[in-house]
């Protein structure tokens, strides 16, 4: 017969409901002891990627416009989608 034992620390033992006080409490616990356990950094913002060469980019847009690649109308939707970004 084969017995396996389970490790201690995977033992949920069976608590009565607690206040709500007492479960935030110890809801900021858990959150804080799983959070100072994490190995990888959290996620920055796509926004705060290094800032775009805004002239490198109307540069390129021009080359292509003057190879034929955009029309006229084109080049300039694409200038003036460009200028109006907010880090543009």
């Amino acid at each position: 017969m084969l017995f396996l034992l389970r490790p201690p620390q995977t033992y949920v033992r069976y608590s009565l409901p607690r206040d709500p006080r007492q479960q935030e409490a110890w809801n900021q616990e858990v959150q804080h002891a799983y959070g100072s356990t994490r190995r990888v950094a959290p996620a920055t913002p796509a926004s705060s990627a290094a800032p775009r060469d805004l002239v490198a980019t109307l540069k390129d847009l021009g080359g292509l416009h003057r190879s034929g690649a955009l029309t006229d109308d084109e080049f300039a939707a694409a200038k003036k989608r460009l200028l109006a970004q907010p880090d543009g």
